[in-house]
Parts: structure tokens; C-alpha cells; sequence
């Protein structure tokens, strides 16, 4: 009996130190603490995205349920869901989005709205840019470009075709 309880003492011994990483929580993320230029980085991208989602969806309000609108709006929400991902992943709380429906811009006409998606686009994609230009965790460079690809390949095409 003794033998027993001495191997189940040492197996809760050797389980406890395994499960003790020096610096991590075994219960969750730690967080990390990220260069200034990063945060800034991941916190003006996933605003910049969150704005967009808003102005798409004041259009489809609007106007109702109006291509390009109902693509590039479910496209803008993973756009913002890998940003949040990232957050997420350090241990940070994923920023609320500033924008609303009454602080973006609402538009005359469909194509009104076309033509300042072209905008819209070009802007997300020179932000992109100016970001990727940086030194980046290979995940956060990874869904910068990604999003900018997104832009480029899909979102802009489709404003400047309904523009």
C-alpha cells in the first residue's frame, strides 16, 4: 500500500511541474506585451476594417441587400475576426469597434457608394502597405497581407466594376 501512494505522490509531482512553464498560465494565455509600433499597427487595422463592415452595412440598410455590398461586407468581417485572432492569441482584449452607423458616411445612390468604396479600398490597401514596410511578428505580417491581397485581388475590382 505504501508503494501505491509513494508512486501516486511522484506522479502528481512529476504532473505538476510539467504543467508549470516558467512564465505561462497553465488556466491561459499570458499576456504579451507588444512593440509600440505593432499595437499601433493592430489596433488601426482592426479599426480601419470595423469602419469599413459599418459603411457596408449602412449601404445595405440603405439600399438593401446590393452587390458588391453583401460579399465585401461578410469578407470585411474576417478581415476584422483574424485581426481580433490576433489579439486574442497574446492575451489582449480584442478592441470594440469606434464606428457606428451614424458616425460613417451614407450615400445618395448605390454607385455613390461604389465610388467611395473605391476610396475606401485604395486607403485600406496603402495602410497595409505602410504597416507591412515594418518589422512584424511573422502571424500579424501573415494577416496584414492577407487582408491586403483581399483588397487588392477582390474588394477593389468589384468597387471599381459597380463605380
Amino acid at each position: 500500500m505504501t508503494r501505491v501512494w509513494w508512486a501516486a505522490g511522484i506522479f502528481a509531482a512529476v504532473l505538476g511541474v510539467a504543467g508549470c512553464d516558467e512564465g505561462r498560465s497553465p488556466v491561459g494565455p499570458s499576456v504579451v506585451v507588444l512593440a509600440a509600433d505593432v499595437q499601433v499597427a493592430l489596433d488601426t487595422t482592426i479599426q480601419d476594417e470595423y469602419r469599413a463592415e459599418t459603411i457596408y452595412q449602412g449601404v445595405i440598410n440603405d439600399f438593401g441587400p446590393v452587390l458588391p455590398f453583401t460579399a465585401i461586407l461578410t469578407a470585411e468581417q474576417r478581415h476584422s475576426t483574424s485581426l481580433g485572432l490576433l489579439f486574442t492569441k497574446r492575451g489582449l482584449p480584442v478592441p470594440a469597434s469606434l464606428a457606428t452607423l451614424a458616425t460613417v458616411p451614407h450615400f445618395a445612390t448605390v454607385r455613390e457608394a461604389c465610388a467611395a468604396g473605391v476610396v475606401a479600398e485604395r486607403e485600406n490597401i496603402a495602410l497595409y502597405d505602410r504597416f507591412l514596410a515594418q518589422d512584424l511578428p511573422d502571424d500579424v505580417r501573415q494577416v496584414f497581407s492577407n487582408n491586403r491581397r483581399a483588397s487588392i485581388e477582390n474588394h477593389l475590382p468589384a468597387f471599381v466594376t459597380c463605380a
